[in-house]
């Protein structure tokens, strides 16, 4: 069958499609330009262009496709209007399986995020867990609206149509943790009290799309994909720390008052229309606790990760120094 990833430029867009070109499928990496394109077709991966607003760019680049593995998202612009991440996230979402049904494909996997359901604080969290997003966050309410849109095409057309909810992706080519990174090479990090944090290597994570993209008899279903266990975050602090050489951070920064000063940050910030170097959503990171429950995706898909934290943080780790991006 002939594979289709949306959002192929980003991290886990351009890692997933090389890794299905690597396996052996028949992949097409779908970009905004060709700009984007050329590192992938330098490696070997077919690539077309298309905006997945542009439902006639969408039938271009849907022609002999069986599989379409959405990932395009607008993440991680908080300077982004509500209009923005609507267009993107939800009416983009429409676009892809609308689209997708016409073209003939076959199955259409969405790409969701845990955070649609981790309001509550009711840990761990699972496919059963309500929907529960704070009402400013665009990303996460957004996304969950994606996802709505997606099960309900399923439910209303017949289209086949599965749900992946990653947990925190994280391995090289991420270049949005590096923060996080560097704040532990200079010493100083954001009191991370008692917060857990569930992360998915990025390979592991690219094996489970490909397994949710061809297994029989799952569609309509929602997967939790995370690693086997969360990790809590003063503990991924010193497994960073190790792989750094460096020792546990000695400036601790009160949490509460750095998390004041993100909101300040980003509605100043919003207001000038300009992306802020410091937001809310950055600050979850040290203050919100998430862990999942990861055993449906065990039982039905027979998924279970393969790289721990501590390898995968070596991984990272590496990567960040031959890039220099510490």
């Amino acid at each position: 069958m002939k594979i289709a990833v949306t959002g192929a430029s980003g991290f886990i867009g351009s890692r997933l499609s090389r890794y299905l070109h690597e396996r052996g499928h028949d992949t097409v990496a779908l970009v905004r330009s060709p700009e984007k394109a050329q590192p992938l077709r330098k490696l070997g991966v077919a690539a077309r262009i298309c905006d997945i607003a542009n439902r006639e760019s969408l039938k271009e680049a849907f022609k002999d496709v069986q599989i379409v593995i959405h990932l395009a998202a607008l993440f991680n612009h908080p300077e982004a209007s509500w209009k923005e991440y609507d267009g993107v996230n939800v009416q983009g979402t429409k676009n892809v399986v609308e689209i997708a049904m016409q073209s003939g494909v076959q199955r259409v996997v969405h790409c969701s995020t845990g955070g649609v359901v981790t309001g509550s604080g009711n840990l761990p969290y699972s496919e059963q867990t309500p929907y529960s997003v704070p009402a400013w966050d665009k990303y996460e309410t957004t996304k969950m609206e994606g996802e709505k849109v997606a099960l309900d095409f399923h439910r209303d057309h017949g289209l086949e149509v599965v749900v992946i909810r990653p947990t925190q992706p994280y391995g090289p080519g991420d270049v949005s943790k590096a923060k996080f990174y560097r704040m532990v090479k200079k010493g100083i990090i954001a009191n991370p009290g008692k917060t857990k944090k569930h992360l998915i290597y990025i390979d592991d994570l690219c094996r489970a799309f490909e397994m949710t993209a061809l297994s029989p008899h799952i569609k309509g279903e929602i997967f939790i994909i995370g690693g086997q266990t969360s990790i809590e975050l003063k503990n991924l602090i010193r497994i960073v720390a190790n792989q750094l050489e460096v020792p546990f951070p000695k400036i601790i920064l009160p949490a509460t008052p750095v998390k004041w000063l993100c909101s300040i940050t980003e509605y100043i910030c919003n207001l000038l229309n300009m992306k802020p170097l410091l937001y809310r959503r950055s600050m979850d990171f040290f203050t919100k606790s998430v862990e999942f429950d990861v055993t449906k995706a065990q039982n039905i898909l027979g998924f279970q990760s393969q790289i721990d934290v501590r390898e995968g943080v070596s991984k990272t780790a590496a990567w960040y120094k031959a890039t220099g991006l510490l």
